[in-house]
């Protein structure tokens, strides 16, 4: 289900425009603002929305636009819009004391990607530090294990990895140590390998640090002989491919490997903790979400449907198999593709059909439907 991003005219001169997270008609986040987008002010001052859905029935719809990614961090909730500008945002949402009497009050600022850039912050980081007890198991089989200062140590079997932290006696992070012959050892059981990576990738956090520098893998010397230096890339290259959600971090050195997993351990305990301490703050007007992220950007769905037909398809045929997307939006995209190469169009007005340039390139040599394609170049007979 589709998150969207809905910009309503109220026609309340204070807070004329309300802005909304919805999916499938419910609504997850909604604000009256004074603009639709901050631009150069830096952020806008919002109230909570509280609009009845009769009241509601009254607005004039603005803009709809697919959410390409929705979170929560802290006191933030952050925003990625499925459009070429004007998609990045957050809204940081405060809870201020009354200086004259008890209780407190809700402040939230719109603010955009430049504005959070221009944002002079306190703080270096997101993840501020704290003093937090680390608990760490290391896999028994680790014979010369790395160190984790004024942190709690165990040593057993481990589900997967060689390290883990453990929060409320659970595994919520396993990192997987590698020396750079353990890894060159394992390029040739590099199916064993892929199975053991897949397993370190089920857990919430993971990553296989190598106390190795990548440039090692590349290094005839270092190989001796057993492999050229372009299969250790094309291993590397394919390890990543296959493990997108594991960071392969190459820490040159055992003590820098050691350093980076403790801070990795660290950070991810952190966030669990101020994850837990906003659990009871609900910052949005509907239940919490967990985050979201697009399965297909606008762009991709609009390749696919017309890599499904070598006839193509004219913009109205788009919009009914994509009735929230704005046909202004839609047209500037297919222009775009048309300038980048991947699609072609023939005809001219309402008969002008989008024809995905791969499957057209095809069928060279060969009489189109639409009579678009040329025998000796391929070129549109009626492009426009």
């Amino acid at each position: 289900m589709s998150l969207y991003w809905i910009v309503e005219a109220t026609g309340n001169p204070r807070f004329p425009v309300r802005i909304a997270i919805e999916r499938e008609g419910t609504t997850l986040f909604a604000v009256r603002a004074q603009e639709s987008w901050p631009g150069t002010r830096g952020h806008i001052f919002c109230i909570r929305d509280s609009s009845l859905r009769e009241e509601r029935d009254l607005f004039q719809e603005l803009e709809r636009i697919p959410v390409l990614q929705f979170d929560r961090f802290g006191k933030s909730l952050r925003i990625t819009l499925d459009r070429p500008t004007k998609k990045r945002c957050e809204f940081l949402i405060l809870e201020k004391k009354y200086k004259n009497k008890e209780g407190t009050y809700e402040q939230i600022f719109f603010k955009t990607q430049g504005g959070i850039a221009s944002h002079r912050s306190k703080s270096r980081v997101a993840l501020r530090p704290i003093a937090l007890p680390l608990s760490v198991a290391i896999d028994s089989a680790e014979r010369y294990p790395w160190k984790f200062p004024r942190a709690s140590v165990e040593r057993r079997k481990l589900p997967a990895g060689d390290y883990a932290l453990i929060v409320q006696d659970r595994v919520q992070a396993v990192v997987e140590r590698k020396t750079f012959e353990n890894l060159l050892k394992d390029f040739s059981q590099i199916a064993i390998l892929h199975q053991k990576l897949r397993e370190l990738a089920t857990f919430p956090y993971a990553a296989v640090v190598i106390e190795a520098a990548y440039g090692d893998f590349l290094d005839p010397k270092r190989l001796k002989g057993k492999y050229p230096p372009s299969h250790g890339y094309r291993v590397l290259a394919e390890l990543q491919v296959m493990h997108p959600r594991l960071p392969f971090i190459f820490a040159r050195t055992r003590k820098e490997a050691n350093l980076w997993t403790y801070g990795f351990f660290r950070a991810i305990l952190k966030r669990l903790n101020r994850e837990a301490e906003m659990a009871d703050t609900s910052l949005l007007a509907a239940d919490p979400i967990q985050s979201y992220t697009a399965p297909e950007r606008l762009e991709d769905r609009i390749l696919r449907l017309l890599e499904g037909t070598l006839a193509g398809h004219t913009i109205e045929e788009l919009l009914a198999q994509c009735p929230e997307v704005d046909k202004d939006r839609l047209r500037k995209l297919l222009l775009n593709l048309q300038k980048r190469g991947v699609v072609q169009s023939t005809g001219k007005g309402k008969d002008r059909r989008w024809i995905y340039s791969r499957g057209r390139q095809e069928r060279i040599g060969e009489k189109g439907a639409y009579g678009e394609f040329n025998n000796n170049e391929g070129k549109d007979n009626n492009e426009s």
